[in-house]
């Protein structure tokens, strides 16, 4: 009697051990899914963006290149025949990227349309500006306002393109 007595209690203990690892596990468990979701919460599709990635964009279709510039404004890729400086807001979605971004510097992080106008200014060389609406633009910039870009085209007439109805401006290589 005192045999099946001591057995009957070692099941009973084996059993409660055998439920407080599995209560255990699944709190574990719960807290790195906790821990996984959060960590996700906090990240952006930019944080995401680096190496080589293909990206669709609102009326240019997919674009495809080498990132070189990620901020909250402006993605600029480098392509196989062709720069682009593409707005964050006309990406749509993202096809692939190869690693995450290198976080950007306080200078990068700053960078916006004023600046990308001013340096194709400075170059001289002449772009193309596709809008948001699928239509594009060709010239060069010749004058750099506040909240928009005139370009001269090849027959001398000007055009003012607002900043928000840019998707992205490709340039040569």
């Amino acid at each position: 009697m005192r045999y099946r007595a001591a057995v009957r209690w070692d099941r009973l203990f084996d059993d409660l051990e055998a439920q407080a690892e599995d209560l255990e596990r699944e709190e574990r468990d719960a807290l790195v899914v906790e821990l996984r979701d959060g960590e996700w919460a906090d990240t952006s599709w930019l944080d995401l963006l680096g190496g080589r990635v293909a990206v669709e964009v609102v009326g240019c279709g997919r674009v495809e290149g080498a990132v070189t510039l990620v901020n909250e404004r402006v993605l600029q890729i480098s392509g196989d025949r062709a720069d682009h400086v593409i707005s964050t807001a006309a990406v749509l979605v993202v096809h692939s990227a190869e690693r995450r971004a290198d976080p950007a510097g306080r200078v990068a992080a700053s960078l916006g349309w004023g600046h990308v106008f001013r340096a194709l200014r400075d170059d001289g060389d002449g772009i193309v500006v596709r809008l948001v609406d699928g239509s594009s633009r060709e010239g060069t910039v010749g004058v750099v306002g506040a909240d928009f870009v005139r370009l001269t085209t090849d027959g001398g007439r000007s055009q003012d393109v607002l900043w928000s109805a840019v998707a992205m401006v490709s340039g040569r290589t």
